[in-house]
């Protein structure tokens, strides 16, 4: 596939220059010589994408009882405030939030609208006091919802798929042109009962997910060839998050990829109270194509590598080499289906799925939507840290358009680093922030560091876990001694997320754009048309509803 090009313009201070350059990666990752003692390491936390969920449900009375309990925290929190003891409220907050962190991993609380509420009204009060995030994480994101219904289909009694079954190389749509693939499009029930069920629910899936391809898949397609892995695996990511860069699973698999944080930090990704840079589409798909790669080489199949990524590569090795001894051959992906948990058996084939109906949707007679935005931007370096709303003001530009462009900022807020953040801004609007951050720069507004203001109960070591710094660069002070609102400043943090920009940009914007996605119909050899071949059913052509009607 020819390389996709990449315009990033250097701009100036005001004035937009005219330097074509590649776009940067993310750090370096660490000595990759222990990647494959890491690979087969069974013994640290697991490290695959998206794990199984914990199956103890919450009954709806055990869900009342552990609403009823936050809320009493809750009201005694407000109590609290309003008696003036700010340490009995903080520790009540921190106490609520730590149990409903607890709860959300309990399949049957994170469902409920009215446990959302209370959470996210927890969560806005940690943030309103302490001006960062807190750390719950919350499932994020409607892709989880979808995998759990088609692969309850696909394992339904009546759906069964056996590796003695014959493999079913049924074909595609009349007119779609052969494409050869590294990573085989094979064709089998399991494929095929995963097609079905997609096209059924296209409006709520497929049809979103078109649009965002439009979005995200030139970046992808762009770091993919740079680090020569296959075009066809930018599929995994709407299988793995629905190409959500907020997607959150109860397992805290985060981002496009939905990387662990184990195996995010393994691949060069920061995880901080400031930023998460599995949201970031970019570092993390770069992060992404390296791991996919590492899995390869370790499997030498595309379609165990993909088992891998999705459990782990040490327990689905063990399984190859068992059933290798068994057989006495090599083991495919299809051998060792039933030896694999639910989830992952299912992983492949609504993959499978996913790219040959996305590859070419009008064959499945999906509509065409309306393409989605662009993905580019104006990458900006920023000395300070800067609120959101400041910026927002300066550029005229919503904070929720902000937060999209740059969905691994956690808090309110760019990071304190002592280094420039490079901050992603709306495309063109660099030149109306330049002129009001060059002001700001030299004014005495702009503090040389981030300062907090103190709150009663706060200690200096409890500052410095909370913005995660030294506790030996922080002020040498009691802080009781202090006055209740006094700014106290807080050093930066080390930040390494822009040191490939740093210093390839020189600290100087760029004007980002991707180029049009390219797209390639991919099938089975020899296919001329597909049919559903379902278990029990006459075969008929696939085909979908059309998108709902736009207001």
């Amino acid at each position: 596939m020819p390389r996709i090009a990449l315009l990033a313009t250097v701009l100036g201070l005001l004035v937009g220059g005219a330097l074509v350059s590649q776009h940067l990666e993310t750090p370096a990752e660490a000595a990759t010589s222990s990647w494959t003692d890491w690979l087969l390491d069974s013994a640290r936390p697991v490290a695959y994408a998206n794990p199984p969920v914990a199956t103890d449900s919450l009954s709806d009375a055990e869900a009342w009882t552990v609403l009823h309990r936050l809320h009493q925290m809750q009201a005694d929190r407000l109590a609290a405030l309003q008696r003036g003891d700010t340490v009995a409220a903080t520790r009540l907050l921190d106490n609520a939030l730590r149990m409903a962190h607890t709860y959300t991993k309990r399949p049957g609380f994170t469902e409920r609208d009215d446990a959302r509420a209370l959470v996210q009204t927890l969560k806005q009060a940690y943030r309103t006091r302490h001006a960062l995030p807190d750390s719950l994480t919350w499932p994020e994101g409607d892709i989880y919802e979808l995998r759990q219904s088609l692969f309850k289909a696909v394992n339904a009694p009546d759906s069964s798929f056996s590796t003695s079954s014959p493999l079913v190389e049924d074909t595609l749509p009349a007119g779609i042109e052969h494409t050869r693939t590294s990573v085989p499009m094979t064709v089998n029930p399991p494929v095929q009962q995963s097609i079905t069920f997609l096209l059924r629910n296209a409006r709520l899936h497929l049809y979103p997910w078109m649009r965002r391809t439009d979005t995200y898949f030139p970046m992808i397609e762009h770091i993919f060839a740079e680090e020569e892995v296959p075009d066809e695996l930018k599929y995994l990511a709407l299988v793995e998050s629905g190409m959500n860069p907020f997607a959150q699973s109860h397992a805290r698999a985060g981002g496009l990829w939905q990387f662990m944080p184990s195996t995010a930090r393994k691949y060069g990704l920061s995880i901080t109270p400031w930023v998460d840079e599995r949201r970031d589409p970019e570092k993390s798909t770069r992060a992404a194509a390296r791991l996919l790669r590492d899995l390869h080489t370790f499997f030498g199949d595309w379609h165990l590598a993909l088992a891998g990524y999705n459990f782990r590569p040490a327990r689905v090795k063990q399984i190859v080499r068992q059933t290798e001894q068994e057989q006495g051959r090599p083991a495919t992906f299809w051998d060792i289906y039933d030896e694999l948990p639910q989830e992952t058996r299912n992983y492949v084939p609504m993959f499978i799925a996913t790219a040959l109906i996305l590859s070419d949707p009008s064959a499945f007679d999906l509509a065409r939507v309306r393409n989605g935005p662009r993905y580019a931007f104006d990458h900006v370096p920023v000395q300070h840290p800067l609120p959101l709303a400041q910026v927002s003001d300066w550029i005229d530009t919503p904070v929720a358009q902000l937060r999209a462009l740059n969905p691994e900022l956690r808090g309110d807020r760019l990071p304190n680093t002592p280094e420039p953040y490079f901050v992603r801004l709306p495309y063109g609007t660099f030149p109306d922030f330049a002129s009001r951050y060059a002001s700001y720069a030299q004014s005495d507004e702009a503090p040389d560091s981030l300062h907090v203001a103190i709150e009663t109960g706060d200690t200096v070591g409890r500052l410095a876990t909370r913005h995660q710094v030294d506790r030996t660069a922080m002020p040498n002070q009691a802080l009781s001694a202090l006055r209740e609102g006094t700014p106290i400043p807080i050093p930066p943090t080390t930040y390494t997320g822009n040191v490939a920009l740093l210093a390839d940009a020189g600290a100087q914007p760029m004007r980002v754009q991707y180029s049009a996605r390219a797209t390639r119909r991919l099938s089975p050899p020899g296919s001329d048309r597909f049919e559903t071949g379902l278990p029990g059913s006459e075969d008929s052509t696939l085909t979908a509803p059309p998108p709902p009607a736009r207001p």
